[in-house]
């Protein structure tokens, strides 16, 4: 059994690193749990467009926050926080290791230092942002939160417009920048950080193999039975999910299966950039190259264990 005082596991990085894979690898390793830090891999149904693990990787160690919220719900930093905060005490009164795997930077934010006290949204202001945005259009929005908060911008899609505006409103109504609420606040946990990263091109050619597999596990099929099983599917939170809004637009016939899948394989390098910067950006995440091996980068986690554990004890 792993030692209840032990650091938590952070495993991040970019969409197509490997994240999952590692994480099993070492979660069995180390009698660990895994836990998702995925803001899209928690929706229920979003199976293949989320890549979600499959039932034989549950099977062999559990897993925690992965397809249990409906479509339609949200679920804030806050949540993330107040749930995880709960399934690691739970995990380490199992005796085991918490690991925290995904590649969505404000909820790995969230765990180790606490949500921002940041006001409650106003909703005249997102009346008056949705408008701006209808007018000028998603990337107006997006591109006026890079100058005006490009950390967040970074950290922000620029499909996902709720979250835009948000990050917008604190802004305009406090004259702060909403990535730097919070930012300063002492850790909670001791951790070991990590995320895996590729050189560019491998990168690339990995999310392009990604994306054609999962066409061909059925990924129009999965995004067709969401638009029958939930009525309204594509207002839904869940349906900005990347990839969903092209792959709706394929199934009403405004694009073809050939220009669903450059788009989304465009959207997903912009997106994967965006994460590699987020956690190059980061104090005390080490990075490890996917193209090392599996075998050789869990090496490197144990030997830094190791490592860790004689410097405290000296």
């Amino acid at each position: 059994m792993y030692n209840v005082n032990s650091s938590i596991l952070f495993i991040g990085g970019p969409t197509g690193s490997g994240k999952n894979e590692f994480a099993l690898e070492l979660a069995t390793r180390f009698s660990g749990e895994i836990l998702n830090a995925d803001s899209r891999q928690i929706y229920t149904d979003l199976i293949i467009g989320t890549n979600q693990p499959g039932d034989s990787e549950k099977a062999t160690v559990p897993h925690h926050l992965y397809n249990f919220l409906h479509p339609a719900e949200r679920f804030s930093a806050a949540d993330y926080e107040r749930r995880s905060i709960q399934l690691i005490s739970e995990i380490h009164q199992r005796g085991n290791l918490a690991l925290v795997v995904g590649g969505t930077g404000f909820y790995m934010r969230a765990l180790l230092r606490g949500t921002w006290d940041v006001p409650q949204s106003d909703p005249a202001w997102i009346v008056r942002l949705r408008s701006m945005a209808k007018r000028r259009g998603k990337l107006f929005a997006h591109r006026m939160l890079s100058r005006l908060d490009p950390i967040s911008a970074q950290q922000i899609p620029s499909n996902d417009s709720y979250r835009v505006l948000r990050a917008l409103e604190i802004y305009f109504r406090t004259g702060q920048k909403r990535s730097l609420y919070g930012a300063k606040r002492e850790e909670r946990f001791e951790t070991t950080r990590f995320f895996l990263d590729m050189d560019c091109p491998i990168l690339e050619e990995a999310i392009v193999r990604r994306i054609k597999q999962m066409f061909q596990r059925g990924w129009v099929t999965e995004a067709r039975s969401l638009l029958e099983k939930y009525p309204g599917f594509e207002g839904m939170p869940a349906a900005r999910s990347l990839g969903y809004p092209e792959m709706i637009r394929h199934i009403r016939g405004e694009l073809s299966l050939g220009e669903a899948e450059e788009f989304i394989v465009r959207s997903t390098l912009k997106y994967a950039k965006r994460q590699r910067t987020w956690f190059r950006n980061q104090d005390g995440f080490v990075r490890l190259n996917s193209q090392e091996g599996l075998h050789k980068n869990v090496q490197s986690v144990l030997q830094l264990r190791r490592d860790i554990a004689e410097f405290s004890r000296k």
